[in-house]
């Protein structure tokens, strides 16, 4: 009966969840004119210099990144962003981008009164756009305020929208901005804060009557509240005609290229679209560059991409109607497909399983494969030391079969070797640890990817590893293939034995088989007799033999022997050509030819 052990930590598979959003053509709305005051401190010299009035009433101003009181003074790492733009924090508008006015001059609408011929001002625009929807960024000092808002259009027309309430700029919510600091500017003393103050944003839908109509300017009127109302900047989701297209499923993906396709209405009178993609999900604007512009048709193949690696991308329609071009896509994502390695490769664990390995298997054997995605091989402290920096199996009761699967080499160059250390010990422990009596751990090869698989090595109570490092080391002799997939299968069988240890992986390579300079250097040479043998191969001194192995000339081990043995019984063998590899206890070892008659 085996013994109540320790709790162990299980892997869990965190699921993500993604939400759609529309596709939004936002574009910033430069003020022209109708700011009262400047309440950015910014530059060198007292804030009382660099603006003419506050936020609040109290005395306090916001604050640029780039002001210092003098020219010695040291920089501060936080406020307004120097170039004036204000990339939104709110999740549902990704993409939306605020223009602040002149840092030098007014900046702000400020309305201190509720009294009507004193409680309004209008901001006119640059360049007058339609939109669907307003954006409005602003802030309430020392206390929340309500305002109405009046959207102004180019044919003398006008949408209001009442009673649009503004937070107070600390602690709001919907904030675009927040932890921007602010100064007092009649001490220049600076309050340097985390999460406030704040600048927030609130959204206008526009009528679908004025939807097309260009908007000249913005009237605002507070009409509630005893906070002060500071409106900074607006920005449109600009209208337009030519329809975003809808994103279909990925479709043929490779290492390096990837199928997207997408559809879009037939009342739509698209040209052409923009393909844009990158590795980041941040959102293009209307003046994104597209990686691939005037794409014809609904699909297109993304070439020269990396393996591996996760994408996000976006289509926009170019048109032939008034407004000739939509808005970007929602974003789509893939993932690249592996690509193989042609080595030198190594892999220390340091990251767990690592690029393109594969833990989550388990189940089955060499000759079914995995059926299963029970991930037994974790990160562990090699040989119970530390936390990290290996892959290891903990096998102590029945059911716990599990794979650790490499990424994909290139071998076809041919004269490569396969090395990694290895060892056991109990678990939760440096200690050493038996194996049970059908426990198994096999090193596999597969030359298909995956499909079959041959086991190089094999490890079981007869010969299990010991508390101590120990290198493998196997040359690829047979192994050409340009998808060769190597695998460690750890089954604690179908005996509920006593040993509760793990088995440590570390320090993983493929590398040429053949020997440099330096590895040459050293390295004990040992003997065989008589050669050829016929039942008995004796080695000529066996003091510092750690063990031995015996291969055909396939690769495959076919003996391995334990310890310093003087004579190895190959009576079992067939006829032939073998490679005896003699490991000795520094580490080194020897490798010579042997033929049985």
């Amino acid at each position: 009966m085996k013994i109540h052990l320790p709790l162990r930590v299980l892997p869990m598979m965190t699921l993500f969840a993604a939400s759609l959003m529309n596709a939004q053509n936002f574009q910033t709305m430069p003020v022209q004119s109708g700011y009262t005051a400047d309440v950015i401190a910014n530059d060198v010299g007292s804030a009382m210099t660099s603006t003419t009035e506050d936020v609040d009433g109290v005395s306090f101003a916001f604050v640029a990144r780039d002001f210092k009181l003098t020219a010695t003074s040291t920089p501060i790492t936080y406020g307004l962003p120097v170039n004036g733009i204000i990339n939104s924090a709110v999740a549902s508008t990704p993409g939306l981008s605020f223009k602040l006015g002149d840092l030098y001059g007014n900046n702000s609408l400020k309305i201190s009164s509720n009294t009507t011929g004193s409680n309004s001002g209008t901001l006119s625009f640059i360049t007058p756009v339609p939109a669907f929807k307003v954006y409005m960024l602003s802030t309430g000092g020392s206390g929340t305020c309500t305002v109405n808002v009046t959207v102004n259009f180019t044919d003398a027309t006008s949408q209001t929208f009442s009673g649009v309430a503004i937070s107070d700029w600390y602690g709001g919510t919907s904030y675009a901005v927040q932890g921007i600091g602010r100064i007092n500017r009649s001490n220049n003393v600076l309050e340097p804060n985390s999460t406030n103050p704040r600048l927030y944003q609130s959204v206008l839908t526009i009528d679908a009557a004025n939807q097309t109509k260009p908007i000249q300017s913005v009237t605002v009127a507070k009409v509630g509240g005893t906070g002060i109302a500071n409106i900074f900047a607006f920005s449109a989701d600009a209208y337009t005609d030519c329809v975003a297209p809808t994103l279909q499923p990925v479709g043929t993906l490779t290492s390096t290229s990837a199928q997207v396709s997408w559809t879009i209405p037939s009342s739509v009178q698209a040209v052409s679209y923009d393909v844009y993609y990158s590795t980041t999900n941040a959102a293009p604007t209307s003046t994104t560059v597209p990686n691939h512009p005037g794409v014809t048709g609904n699909t297109f193949t993304i070439p020269s991409l990396s393996p591996s690696t996760v994408y996000y991308y976006w289509v926009r329609s170019n048109c032939s109607t008034a407004t000739a071009q939509s808005g970007w896509s929602l974003s789509g994502t893939f993932t690249t497909l592996c690509g193989t390695v042609v080595p030198s490769y190594t892999h220390d664990f340091s990251s767990f399983p690592g690029t393109c390995w594969t833990a989550g298997l388990s189940g089955g054997t060499p000759a079914t494969a995995p059926t299963g995605t029970t991930p037994y091989w974790v990160s562990g402290g090699f040989l119970g030391v530390g936390s990290g920096g290996s892959a290891t199996i903990n096998l102590y009761t029945t059911g716990r079969t599990g794979w650790l699967k490499t990424l994909p080499f290139n071998l076809s160059a041919g004269s490569y070797k396969v090395k990694f250390d290895y060892g056991v010990t109990a678990y939760f422990s440096t200690a050493a640890s038996p194996m049970g009596s059908d426990d198994v751990v096999h090193f596999l090869v597969s030359n298909d990817g995956g499909t079959t698989w041959t086991i190089l090595e094999t490890w079981n109570e007869a010969n299990a590893p010991t508390n101590t490092s120990t290198q493998y080391s196997y040359n690829l002799t047979g192994y050409n293939s340009a998808n060769t997939v190597f695998a460690f299968y750890g089954t604690d069988g179908a005996v509920n034995d006593d040993p509760d240890y793990n088995f440590y992986v570390d320090n993983f390579k493929v590398e040429s088989a053949l020997l440099s300079t330096s590895e040459i250097k050293g390295v004990k040479k040992a003997s065989v007799h008589p050669n050829p043998f016929k039942d008995i191969l004796y080695i000529s001194d066996s003091r510092e033999v750690k063990s031995v192995t015996v291969g055909d000339t396939s690769g495959r081990t076919v003996k391995t022997f334990t310890g310093a043995l003087k004579e190895l019984d190959l009576s079992t063998l067939n006829t032939g050509l073998y490679f005896v590899t003699i490991y000795f206890k520094d580490g080194s070892q020897s490798t010579v030819k042997a033929v049985r008659k």
